[in-house]
């Protein structure tokens, strides 16, 4: 374990992230001090403070700076971005990933960050952001989002990358949410006391809304699955571990969905549990 005194306090970062990257750039150094420092103060692990996660604090905070103008964190995120194609590939290419989950694409405001990476690190975003569902999952989705076109505002919440593709196994945990949401009036929602008011009304918006017969919503979105199981291994494998495995237990908030589930989605929960 690293302890970095009096800007972060303990961490289990590496001296290389510590003394190469973030002292390089005062700003994300000043970030990380008090993203970390937050997070030890809501309780969270010690463990959980690795290279990786810290990076991506930094990252998130100075990139939300960035899109609201600030030139100083863009120019910190370039910086960062210059010391991570020059760090040692093998210590780096978590840190790499954790840096570029926040990066804007290009042509998104603050596209200009990914602009100026260098090549080893660009060729890491496009690698990333250069996503496409596999076909039969695509056309899944697809007959999905015309089914029950209330789950589009939960697509679109997922979608991600050079082709707006929605990121299947997230969007389908959501449904997952959404159903079991739906069922309990949002009682079954995880919401926070420390969220925002304008966290908390998007949840309530994506995982309770537009649905006038709740019910009749959850019923048409398993009646889909139950007709698609079998269609294609990608979408059983998709089924299953996205919505099926994300199901509530039989003493948990919703559990009378799984009263509702058809053979074939019963025989997919005995299977995984």
């Amino acid at each position: 374990m690293s302890d970095t005194g009096s800007w972060t306090g303990p961490w289990t970062g590496s001296a290389w992230l510590e003394h190469t990257v973030l002292a390089a750039v005062p700003l994300a150094r000043e970030v990380a001090g008090s993203e970390v420092r937050a997070g030890l103060d809501a309780g969270l692990d010690v463990d959980l403070m690795t290279d990786g996660f810290v990076m991506e604090l930094v990252s998130a905070a100075l990139v939300a700076r960035v899109q609201a103008g600030d030139l100083a964190a863009r120019d910190a995120m370039v910086a960062l971005g210059a010391l991570l194609e020059a760090g040692p590939p093998v210590v780096g290419e978590d840190i790499v990933s954790a840096y570029l989950i926040h990066v804007p694409s290009p042509g998104q405001p603050g596209g200009e960050i990914a602009d100026g990476l260098g090549p080893r690190v660009r060729a890491a975003l496009d690698q990333d952001r250069d996503h496409r569902n596999e076909p039969a999952v695509a056309a899944f989705l697809d007959r999905l989002l015309r089914a029950v076109p209330a789950l589009r505002p939960l697509a679109d919440a997922e979608r991600y990358g050079y082709h707006d593709e929605v990121l299947a196994h997230p969007f389908l945990s959501d449904v997952a949410e959404r159903a079991v949401a739906l069922l309990t009036g949002g009682a079954a929602l995880e919401i926070d006391d420390d969220w925002t008011d304008q966290e908390r009304a998007e949840a309530l918006r994506l995982f309770t809304s537009a649905a006038p017969d709740p019910v009749a919503e959850v019923r048409a979105v398993l009646d889909f699955f139950e007709s698609e199981l079998g269609s294609a291994p990608e979408v059983d494998e998709l089924v299953t571990a996205a919505f099926v495995d994300m199901l509530p237990d039989e003493d948990e908030p919703g559990a009378e969905i799984l009263g509702l589930l058809g053979p074939r989605l019963r025989a997919e929960l005995r299977q995984a549990r």
